[in-house]
């Protein structure tokens, strides 16, 4: 069965694969702390602004896609995020990111563009291009959330309550999603797996790794995700890969085993060896 997905149901799109994605993952936080740690009101406010930062993303990016086309919108909204977690870490948070995140990042996005660009349909649109670069804020914004809420709540009850909120942003349009959805039955398999495994399954291992490894270094591994579905076309769908794109996972992964490297220790100066003696 083939999924059709027709042009200006974007919102409809997005707001079942919140739902389905929050339901998902609400009964994954039930295992963890959900409902048994006090809410802060930092961390109330965190989810505020996470649940409109994911909704957001998702209409602001199938918009995007839209108006510039997959491979434009993905290097904008997927490249540009990492650039953008990093410069929150850094200026808003006041938390200091590494030159080796910096070289490494930039290897990554340099490499995101080869893997997207070269064979696909390059368009320019300045309102997809706005969009895609706002997606890119907006998943920036997300990542950062989950870091705040996960601290005490763990991961698990983060994402719950993140995605649960952005459902409800979504709601006035779930009256004409459903029939949307239902009228086909490839259509409808295939939110159900969006929902169920793009978006719950992959924000549950997203939370994870944002927890343990901070918002900026899991924003930048998650450029795995375009290099990764372009192996798989060309190992399952016997899609030929140019040369470019070949040089553009190598690149990616070449980033991240790079941000990967356990720091060198650092040398002591002349005269903390004159104190040491």
């Amino acid at each position: 069965m083939t999924a059709q997905f027709p042009p200006g149901h974007t919102v409809e799109l997005a707001a079942l694969r919140l739902l389905i994605g929050a339901a998902a993952l609400y009964l994954h936080g039930l295992r963890g702390s959900l409902g048994h740690v006090r809410w802060q009101r930092r961390e109330l406010a965190a989810v505020a602004l996470g649940s409109v930062a994911v909704s957001g993303f998702s209409v602001c990016y199938f918009y995007a896609v839209e108006l510039s086309g997959v491979a434009t919108s993905t290097v904008i909204a997927i490249g540009g995020a990492p650039i953008l977690a990093g410069g929150a870490a850094r200026f808003v948070n006041k938390r200091s990111v590494t030159r080796t995140w910096a070289v490494a990042t930039a290897v990554a996005v340099t490499g995101i563009a080869l893997v997207s660009l070269p064979g696909g349909t390059i368009a320019f649109s300045l309102p997809g291009t706005a969009l895609a670069i706002l997606a890119a804020a907006l998943y920036a914004a997300q990542a950062d959330t989950i870091q705040v809420v996960a601290r005490r709540h763990g991961p698990a009850t983060a994402v719950a309550a993140i995605f649960a909120g952005s459902a409800l942003t979504l709601t006035p349009w779930l009256p004409r999603a459903v029939p949307w959805a239902a009228a086909d039955t490839g259509r409808l398999v295939s939110v159900l797996y969006l929902g169920v495994f793009t978006t719950a399954v992959a924000y549950a291992l997203f939370a994870h790794g944002v927890d343990r490894l901070g918002a900026p270094t899991a924003v930048t591994i998650s450029l795995l995700e375009p290099a990764t579905a372009a192996v798989l076309a060309a190992a399952w769908l016997q899609q030929s890969l140019s040369i470019l794109r070949w040089a553009g996972i190598v690149l990616v992964l070449g980033g991240l085993a790079l941000m990967m490297r356990p720091p060198r220790p650092r040398q002591p100066t002349d005269s903390q060896q004159k104190a040491a003696r």
